[in-house]
Order: C-alpha cells, then sequence, then structure tokens
C-alpha cells in the first residue's frame, strides 16, 4: 500500500483509504479459506473501527465489494477488489488476526496500513520443501491409520512426494484444476498398478497391498476441506459463495473420479491387472490411529505454512475429533452420527480456545476435521462403479457407498457449524469473565 501511495493510486480520503484496507485484509483472509461470514464480519470490525459504521461489504467468491455512504447529499464509495487463488500462508493470517485486535482497540490508520505492507511482506516461516514435505506426508499419515508396517510407510511417503512433484509440475503448466485433478487420479491408478505388477517379482513389494498405495495418494487430492467449507457457507446464508464453492467441488472431485475410471479402463484394455480392492480396509489399532489423525492434521498445516502455535492446537483438537468418532462408533452409532458428533466437540473446544488468541479458528477447525473427511469412502465408492480385476461393477454398492460419504460430509460440515455457532459466544462469555470478577471484588473493596 505504500508504493501505491507513492504512486498516487490509493484513495485521497480517510474513507477510501479504510476501505481499501478492508479489502486487502478481507482478500487475504478469504484466500485462505475463511468463510464468506467470517471474512465480512472481519472487514465491517475494521471499517466500523475508522468509523465508517454505515458501511456494507459483499463477496460473491470472486469479488469483493465494499460501499459507504457517508450522508448529506454526497455521492457514495464503493470499492471492489478481486480474489485471486493464492497459496495459504496461515503465518499471515494470524499476523493478520493480530493486527485485526490492535485496530480494535483504536491503532491509527496510518499505523495500521504499515503494519499490514509488513505483515505482507514477511517471508514464508519455513522452507517451501519443508511445505512439500508436509503434503506429501499425508499419504503417510493415513497409512498409520490401517498399517504400522514400515514398508507401507515407506512407500507411501515415496507416492506422496513424486504425486506432489508431479501435481506441482503440472500446475506450472497453468492446467485448470479440473485436468490436475484428473492427473493425480491417472497417477494413483498408475502407481497401485506398479505394486500390483512388483509384487511376487521385486522382493521389497511382495505383500503390499496395492489399495493402501491408492488410498493414499486420493487423500492428498480429495477437496473434503472445500466441501465443509461450502455448506459452513450455506449454513451461514451465503448462498452465492456456497454454490460456486460447492460447484468447485463437484468439479475437483469429478477431476478424481474421470482420472480412476479412464485409468483402470485403459489398463483393463491393454491387459494390465490392477488387484485394488473394492472392500474398505480394516482400521488398526486405536492408539495408531490417533497418532494418524494427530499426524493429519500437523502435517496439513505444515503445508499451508501455519505458526507451531497454530499446529499444536490443531493437533490436539484432531484427536478430539477423532476420539469423539471413535467413541460414538463404538457405542453403536452409524459413521454419519459418529462424524457429527467428533466434528462438533473439537469445534466447540477449539472456537473457545482459539478466541482468547490470534489464532486462526477457521484452519484449527479445518484441519481437525481432516481425519473424518471420508476420502477413503470416496475412493471404494468409485472403484464399486467401475470393478475391478477382482470384483464386477456394482453400481448399486457404489452409490450407496457414495451417499454414505456424502452423508458424512454434511454431518461433518453441520457438526463444525454447530460447534462454531455455540462456541463464538461462549467463547467472549469466558473472555469478560475475569473482568467481571475483577470489578466485583473491587466494588466489595470500595464498600
Amino acid at each position: 500500500m505504500s508504493e501505491l501511495g507513492l504512486t498516487g493510486q490509493l484513495p485521497s480520503t480517510t474513507e477510501g483509504l479504510a476501505m481499501e484496507l478492508a479489502l486487502r485484509i478481507g482478500d487475504l483472509l478469504f484466500s485462505s479459506g475463511m468463510s464468506t461470514q467470517d471474512t465480512i464480519l472481519t472487514m465491517r470490525r475494521i471499517l466500523i473501527a475508522y468509523g465508517l459504521t454505515r458501511a456494507q461489504v459483499d463477496i460473491t467468491h470472486t469479488f469483493i465489494v465494499a460501499s459507504y455512504y457517508p450522508g448529506d447529499g454526497l455521492p457514495p464509495i464503493t470499492s471492489v477488489r478481486i480474489v485471486k487463488p493464492a497459496v495459504a500462508n496461515l503465518a499471515k493470517v494470524e499476523a493478520i488476526g493480530w493486527l485485526v485486535e490492535r485496530i480494535g482497540r483504536g491503532m491509527p490508520l496510518e499505523k495500521a496500513m504499515r503494519t499490514f505492507d509488513s505483515i505482507r511482506a514477511k517471508p514464508l516461516p519455513y522452507p517451501t520443501w519443508l511445505a512439500i514435505l508436509g503434503e506429501s506426508l499425508i499419504s503417510v499419515t493415513i497409512q498409520l491409520t490401517y498399517t504400522t508396517s514400515p514398508r507401507v510407510l515407506l512407500i507411501a511417503l515415496v507416492t506422496g512426494v513424486l504425486l506432489n512433484l508431479f501435481l506441482r509440475g503440472l500446475a506450472r503448466l497453468a492446467l485448470p484444476p479440473f485436468f490436475l485433478q484428473l492427473a493425480g487420479g491417472w497417477f494413483t491408478v498408475g502407481f497401485a498398478a506398479f505394486v500390483s505388477w512388483a509384487d511376487g517379482r521385486i522382493s521389497f513389494f511382495d505383500g503390499v497391498d496395492p489399495t493402501l498405495v491408492a488410498v493414499g495418494c486420493l487423500w492428498q487430492l480429495v477437496a473434503g476441506m472445500k466441501f465443509v467449507a461450502a455448506v459452513q457457507d450455506a449454513i451461514d446464508t451465503n448462498y452465492v459463495t456456497a454454490t460456486a464453492r460447492l460447484l468447485q467441488v463437484v468439479m475437483l472431485t469429478g477431476g478424481i473420479v474421470a482420472g480412476l475410471v479412464s485409468g483402470l479402463i485403459v489398463l483393463n484394455r491393454i491387459g494390465v491387472l490392477v488387484f485394488i480392492s473394492a472392500t474398505p480396509l480394516e482400521r488398526g489399532p486405536l492408539g495408531p490411529q490417533l497418532i494418524g489423525a494427530t499426524a493429519l492434521a500437523a502435517v496439513y498445516l505444515v503445508g499451508n505454512y501455519a505458526s507451531l502455535r497454530t499446529i499444536a492446537l490443531a493437533s490436539a483438537m484432531a484427536v478430539l475429533a477423532y476420539g469423539g468418532w471413535f467413541l460414538t462408533i463404538a457405542a453403536g452409532f452409524g459413521p454419519i452420527a459418529s462424524s457429527f458428533v467428533g466434528a462438533f466437540a473439537s469445534a466447540l473446544v477449539a472456537s473457545l480456545l482459539v478466541r482468547q488468541s490470534s489464532l486462526p479458528g477457521f484452519a484449527v477447525v479445518a484441519a481437525a476435521m481432516i481425519p473424518l473427511v471420508p476420502g477413503s469412502r470416496l475412493y471404494y465408492a468409485m472403484i464399486q462403479m467401475v470393478g475391478t480385476v477382482n470384483m464386477p461393477a456394482d453400481m448399486e454398492l457404489g452409490v450407496n457407498t457414495l451417499g454414505v460419504a456424502l452423508g458424512i460430509g454434511l454431518a461433518i460440515a453441520a457438526g463444525a457449524s454447530i460447534g462454531v455457532f455455540f462456541g463464538r459466544p461462549l467463547g467472549d462469555r469466558l473472555m469478560t469473565l475475569p473482568h467481571t470478577w475483577y470489578d466485583r471484588m473491587r466494588a466489595q473493596r470500595v464498600k
């Protein structure tokens, strides 16, 4: 913003500068994954802090609009900013949360603009290769919920890194996300075919289940968190952005499905046998499952450049979410109800804790939900629809599995939304309790 000021491209009025600052902060937050409602509330908090109490904000997925009518017959001020896809940097989001808190306490506008410039100019909190490794470790953490075999975990690490580098290389060609997902589906099927071929020919791959390898790869492609965010926007009655995000999820998932189906068909036509099971795998002991769930939330946030505080809190909330899901399953409830309970418990507690800090609450909740996302069910639904070498296609079974996967996704989104809905006011109330107790004690001393 300082550079724009030197070139005369910034607004000349205080109102215009406040709106420009709010728009840029809203762009950073929304493009990082914050819900529409939370982004609008944050922007309005900034505008109200600088006297623009009559300002209105609207977000329609691809652009943000802020408008202010000063009154007395003066023309309104309207600003528009296009939301561009960007690499999520949750460390900057946390710093922005701190800045918004200071703005609410009376930070001067010029100082807030300089602080925002310094936040935007900060380098990444850790090297890019570490973020790539974090994204690649998603496959390893998923495997921990099924097995602790060192060979399988090593294969998962290698496939995760290769898939990540493969997709990043394609992304440099500016391919649309649908085709990136399509290529990811091809990679998944191709590597599963390699593992099937290597079993009995290469001793290292003897006894390795190709299904485990495929499920691990698929988890790096599934847009489960985008689906949760879309449903949360719908619950918050932001139907335009909810519809856009849901369509985005449909296209991303469609790319995976197209890749899996076309890959299997081509391999079958050329006589390459892919021994992938269409029957869900049995999970391992609870201990490794919890470790996998905790690590999954952590590596997801590492891939999004989160701070250590955010990673630690999200990991703890992932244990709470997965533990709530496991206990509800053990009590005899189905996967949909269990997913709702796990999501609600972790979102409620996370909302209570982040209200007393500048941590990005949406990132904590999203990371905690990842172990519950029905990525493997989506995979099995697709495999059941197209069939495998071991099992013929069963469209009815595949549709039923897909319906359960969608139900779980809705339950996660609903549980997270309701947890946040109740957690925010409770967290605000808890923040006022120490001051209330202090005021009462002081009044008693005066008496």
